[in-house]
Parts: structure tokens; sequence; C-alpha cells
């Protein structure tokens, strides 16, 4: 795998994430790169629902349309699992689900099978409402399962990656020219610096000129972007230093300002995807600091969360208050109708409830009715 065996090469595939995220058409060029190292012949980069629901899609190679996605994803196992499965760790459907439970479930056979799919590599990176982004290789049955070495090489670039979503997601998951890039960014929530090798702003959205103004997070001072708390100023100087060394990369950081508030910052030191975007220099560093996202409205998590249920518990949660029945739910994982109704009743004792109907009527009313459900 040369993403480990290979550290210039790793150094260079970093930097190409980071380009996406100024220049979102280099994700056209970069993805294909990356699944090809695993021979990978359907690749996914977006946001969607459990239900198949498209919420922006950044990359998809080798997959049918969205309708045929959406069609299958009243069986497809993996979905519920994208609204519980750790952010930044690495679900491999050979080693995590298992090639056996697999292959018994109707996805398997109606979908998988038929397209010669056989194992997957996926990479939660964003909940937001009730969706969540999601990067996933898919390879076939002419190679071996995904092997540990290649898990290891995916997970160095991984966080780098949701960095990168995490900001295009800002950003609106979108390509723009140069003139609508700038007029996107002025209609942000959040504060949008980008900042030359001496931390002088080069571009400041009206979110970040309030937020300068402020001075409770980052200030100026002679020109420059500094730290109002010593933990920002680290920050600032992490970046910087990586981007005078012409080393693009990136990282957040949790940052408490002088008010107490907490917020997120994500820094992306960029290299050559800044040239040309807004008139900025070659080395240039982009700042995204915004208020936490919230936790995902999303019923299923949040039950999940709350009485701590098993990824198969959510599975059979999910399709139950899909409207599935028990037998139905069976049919669907490939498993016995009794390993369901054991699964009912765990999920009976952790909720409170006696009866499938008040399950589900307890598990959907854990979504605010304050909030709307996308989460905005």
């Amino acid at each position: 795998m040369r993403l480990l065996q290979d550290s210039a090469f790793l150094s260079a595939t970093i930097g190409s994430i980071y380009d996406c995220v100024l220049d979102p058409a280099r994700w056209q060029t970069l993805m294909p790169e990356l699944g090809a190292a695993i021979s990978a012949r359907r690749t996914y980069l977006g946001m969607m629902t459990p239900g198949g629901e498209s919420r922006g899609r950044v990359f998809l190679h080798g997959y049918p349309q969205d309708d045929h996605i959406r069609h299958y994803s009243a069986i497809n196992p993996f979905g519920p699992l994208g609204l519980v499965y750790p952010i930044d760790k690495s679900y491999v459907a050979s080693r995590d689900y298992g090639l056996p439970a697999l292959k018994a479930t109707r996805y398997y056979g109606q979908v998988l099978a038929p397209r010669g799919d056989l194992d997957c590599i996926t990479f939660v990176m964003v909940r937001e409402g009730d969706a969540y982004a999601q990067w996933m290789l898919v390879t076939q049955d002419d190679r071996e399962p995904i092997t540990p070495e290649e898990t290891a090489g995916f997970e160095l670039i991984a966080p780098h990656m949701r960095r990168a979503v995490e900001i295009s997601n800002v950003f609106g998951l979108q390509q723009l020219a140069a003139e609508t890039f700038r007029a996107a960014l002025g209609e942000l929530e959040a504060a949008v610096l980008i900042l030359d090798e001496q931390r002088r702003p080069t571009y400041v959205n009206p979110r970040a000129e309030a937020t300068l103004s402020q001075g409770v997070v980052l200030r100026l001072h002679n020109q420059r972007v500094v730290g109002a708390t010593r933990a920002a100023e680290d920050a600032l100087r992490r970046l910087t230093q990586g981007s005078s060394a012409g080393k693009p990369g990136g990282f957040e950081a949790v940052l408490h300002g002088t008010d107490g508030e907490e917020r997120l910052l994500f820094a992306v030191a960029l290299d050559a995807s800044s040239e040309g975007v807004l008139d900025q220099p070659a080395r240039a560093s982009l700042l995204v600091l915004r208020s936490p996202r919230e936790d995902t409205r999303n019923p299923i998590a949040i039950a999940a969360r709350v009485f701590n249920l098993t990824p198969a518990q959510v599975q059979v949660l999910t399709f139950l208050a899909q409207g599935q029945t028990p037998d139905a739910v069976a049919d669907i994982l490939g498993i016995s109708t009794a390993t369901i109704r054991s699964h009912l009743s765990d999920l009976f004792r952790r909720t409170g409830t006696s009866r499938q109907a008040e399950l589900v009527a307890r598990t959907l009313s854990l979504a605010s009715p304050l909030r709307p459900s996308n989460g905005e």
C-alpha cells in the first residue's frame, strides 16, 4: 500500500486533498486515483440520508442513478449504520459486518452480487440533521477482501478528507467560479478568512470581519491576524509554519474564546489551489471558524446514544421505524425472525417500552420539534 510505504506520496496526496477545497473540480481527478489504489470500481463521496436521498454529492463513479440508490435503500443494511458509526474510523464490510452475514442479506442477493461487488471501505465524515457524509470505495469479487494494510493506508488520509469535506460543506459542495465563489463566501454564517504567509488577511467575509472586530477568538494586530487566546495563537502558528515550509496540510481545533464560548476552527494550508481563486497568493492559509455543529436530530441516532444501542439493534430499530414488520426485517437482514424478536425484546428493555408501536413512537419523539429535521 503506497500510502503506507511512500511518505512523499502520502504528503502529496494530502496536499491534493486540500487542493480540492478551493477547486472542487479536482475531486474528479483525485477520487479515481484513490480508488485505483485498491482496484475499486465504485467510489462515492457525498452526503445522503439512510433513505438514499442525496443531500450533496462531490463525486460518484460506477454507481447507477440516484433513483436506483433510493429504490434499494429500504433493504440496504448499511444505511442505518451511517447514523452511529464513529467518525474517522474505517468500516470495512468484510471485517466489521462479515462476508457470511452480508451474503445472507437481501441487499447482497438483489444488488451487490449481480454487480459483482464484494467488499467496501467506508468513512463517515459529517453528520448533519438526518443526513451523513461518507466516503466509500467498493471492490469486486475479482480480488480478495480489503486487507488490513489497505485499510491502514486510507486511515492515514481519512481525517484530511473529512476536514476538506467539512469546509466544502460550508461552501455548499459545489464548484464555483471566482466571482460566484466570492459572493457565496460573503453569504456564509461561518467566518472565513484567507491569510498570506505573514498572516495578513487577503480575504475576509462579513462574518469574519465581525469576528475580528469582537476579538474574542481572533483579532487584528499590526494588520496581522493573531489569536485572542493562547490556544488560538498556537493554532495559527501551527498553520502558518506549515504553509511557510511549503507543506500543505490542515487540522481542526476546538477553541474557547475570551467569552468562554466554544468554536471550531478548520485550518488549511493551501498550495496550488489558491492561485487563480480570489486572486490569492500561491501559499495561503484558509480559516473557517464556526460554532460546533449540533448533534444530528435523527431520532434513531439519538436513541442509539441515549439507550446505548448496538449496531444490530440500530438496524432493527431503523427498519421497524420505516414500517417494516419483524418478519420483513429478518428477510432483509438474512437472519431468523427469532433473532429479530430477541433484538426487539432488548429494545423494549432498554427503552422502557413493551410494544412495537410504543417503541417506534418513543424513538420518534426523541427528535426535537423545535428544530427543523434537516438540522438547519
